[in-house]
């Protein structure tokens, strides 16, 4: 295992943690405000008492399968052999398995999807033979998908190029922190951004910002393909989940760090080179 497919390992690790963590406090959060466990949830209605304890040993469970992958690193790093590929491959299929059970029973997350590509391409590294490559290829092929088609779904939504629903992402994240919900960055505040509001400049900078990202998306399909060199894919991989964060710094960490997972390992045996002479 290389230096790269441990950096990636890493990555996952911190996913798998975060957002385990988030689900643990938000199940704390909600049984401080409702002793009963009865509360209502955007988009799902009112849940039972027992969905938040379902939800909090899921993600226990997580958290305990994901703390096999650091010693099976270890033991593959430290003494490779048939012995420890095995140990590293059976953690990563538990945790794999784990996460999808997560995924069923918590409905469809997209985090949760990219998450468990990574596993599934970090596990690909147990297989015999050219595992790296298998490994580099599979990622390589996600992350392109990935990003092509939410680049290009920007694209096709007149409401995100126009810069509305950025504008509406401020304006959400202006309400839910001056509400006192600390998922949000406190800024702007809504009086600022009510007087922002009035004035074209914002607009403008909303659909800057748009286009910048569908094409920013758009690139790092491609890169992933491995239409740019390593380094510059990494660059523009940081600077646009940086920016991502500043959005929802708390929330978005879980699957940025997965999807910069995936573009970590395509970086290795993209597909492009396969198909070229």
């Amino acid at each position: 295992m290389t230096t790269t497919h441990a950096a990636a390992a890493l990555l996952l690790l911190l996913a798998v943690t975060w957002q385990a963590a988030l689900t643990l406090t938000d199940c704390r959060t909600i049984a401080r405000h409702y002793p009963d466990g009865h509360a209502y949830r955007l988009g799902h209605g009112w849940t039972p008492p027992t969905e938040f304890a379902t939800q909090r040993r899921l993600a226990l469970t997580v958290l305990t399968g994901a703390a096999t992958l650091p010693a099976a690193l270890a033991l593959l790093r430290t003494t490779p052999g048939p012995t420890a590929t095995a140990t590293y491959g059976a953690s990563c299929a538990l945790l794999l398995l784990l996460i999808l059970n997560e995924r069923r029973r918590s409905g469809c997350r997209f985090t949760t999807v990219c998450i468990a590509l990574l596993t599934t391409a970090l596990g690909l590294l147990a297989l015999p033979g050219p595992a790296g490559a298998a490994a580099g290829l599979f990622a390589s092929f996600f992350a392109a998908q990935l990003y092509l088609v939410a680049g290009f779904r920007k694209l096709r939504s007149p409401h995100f190029i126009s810069g509305g629903v950025l504008i509406d992402n401020l304006a959400y994240n202006a309400v839910q922190a001056a509400a006192g919900n600390r998922d949000f960055p406190p800024w702007p505040r809504p009086t600022t951004l009510g007087a922002a509001l009035t004035r074209p400049l914002l607009r403008h900078l909303a659909r800057t910002a748009a286009l910048a990202t569908a094409a920013a998306e758009l690139a790092l399909g491609l890169a992933a393909l491995g239409l740019l060199p390593a380094p510059a894919t990494l660059t523009l991989a940081a600077l646009t989940h940086g920016a991502f964060l500043l959005i929802s710094p708390r929330r978005i960490v879980p699957f940025s760090a997965a999807s910069l997972g995936l573009l970590l390992l395509a970086t290795t045996h993209p597909l492009l080179p396969l198909f070229t002479p």
